[in-house]
């Protein structure tokens, strides 16, 4: 079991940094992207970078 965490503390290490909210420039608006998701019939997760960006406004 030691060996388990061994590597659960490298993995946590090498994990990124949460971006505060404060830093976060632009805007998303996700009342629309869901709607769209939705008319996609498909999930947020399922959708491309493009269609999201349609969404996205700095």
């Amino acid at each position: 079991m030691n060996g388990l965490m061994t590597r659960y503390k490298e993995s946590l290490s090498k994990t990124p940094k949460p971006i505060p909210f404060s830093e976060i420039k632009g805007k998303m608006d996700y009342r629309g992207l869901l709607a769209y998701a939705k008319s996609q019939g498909k999930k947020v997760s399922d959708l491309t970078q493009a269609e999201k960006k349609q969404f996205y406004s700095e």
